[in-house]
């Protein structure tokens, strides 16, 4: 399917991607589930400054479903628009979504604010949790730790025996933070950490966009963290050549790990 780019979203470069026949039809209707499956759809496509205005209108609706606040947070997340994201999943929580499920975004919200040490409190909200889940806990709470200059608390909690399920940038990652360097060349280069087979979640509230045939989404996670780790450790050429790399992984961009590279390398 083609994508939009993130230069236009982001700066404002005309888009190429056109409508479906599908997205059409729902453009010509005005009830609220419409306006919301076109809302999905745009953001399927990374159209996510269109895919906000039609949460917006669908907002304008009806405005008591939490989900659709909860994907029109997302979208606003995407276009690094905080205030409004915030608002959005202020509304969701206002609507019953619930604290916990709203601490994840919330703690990505504050990471790409550069707020980190705000970023690590609303991520230990989020456990207990699954395996899967607490794998992607751990990765972005070490990297805010990293940032912030205090102690990566939940490294204590990661073993190499975890049950990741599909999450295995996050663990081979993380795997680098707890051994302190000893296995970067194997979280580069050992190929289930690409595993075409493997389908992680970007955890970027997106819609859940498909990425299951594309190595990219576990390239972006793996260098984006190894990236942080390297500045960590002091080795600032390191660290900026692998924020290079994972910025190449373009074709994934609405994914977190992208997102903060993205913001990372616009801000040197």
């Amino acid at each position: 399917m083609n994508r939009a780019s993130i230069e236009s979203q982001l700066n404002n470069i005309p888009c190429d991607v056109e409508d479906t026949e599908e997205m059409f039809w729902l453009r010509e209707s005005d009830d609220y589930q419409s306006k919301v499956k076109l809302g999905n759809l745009l953001a399927a496509q990374y159209r996510f400054k269109e895919a906000a205005q039609a949460y917006e209108t669908a907002a304008s609706i009806k405005s008591t479903e939490p989900t659709l606040f909860l994907s029109l947070g997302g979208s606003y997340l995407t276009l690094f628009k905080y205030d409004e994201a915030l608002l959005a999943y202020k509304k969701a929580m206002s609507l019953g979504a619930s604290a916990k499920a709203l601490a994840y975004p919330l703690g990505i919200l504050h990471y790409l604010k550069q707020d980190y040490h705000k970023a690590c409190e609303y991520f230990l909200q989020c456990l207990p949790c699954g395996g899967e889940m607490k794998i992607a806990i751990i990765y972005w709470h070490t990297l805010a730790s990293y940032l912030a200059g205090t102690t990566p608390t939940l490294l204590d909690e990661f073993t190499e025996d975890m049950d990741v399920g599909h999450h295995i940038a996050y663990k081979k990652t993380v795997s680098v933070f707890k051994s302190n360097a000893g296995s970067v060349n194997n979280a580069l280069n050992n190929k289930n950490a690409y595993s075409a087979n493997d389908e992680p979640d970007c955890s970027s509230d997106n819609n859940d966009p498909d990425y299951s045939s594309d190595n990219d989404l576990n390239r972006a996670i793996i260098l984006y963290g190894l990236s942080v780790y390297y500045n960590h450790i002091g080795n600032n050429e390191k660290s900026s050549a692998t924020l290079d790399e994972a910025l190449k992984c373009d074709s994934v961009w609405p994914c977190v790990s992208y997102l903060a590279a993205y913001r990372l390398k616009a801000r040197h």
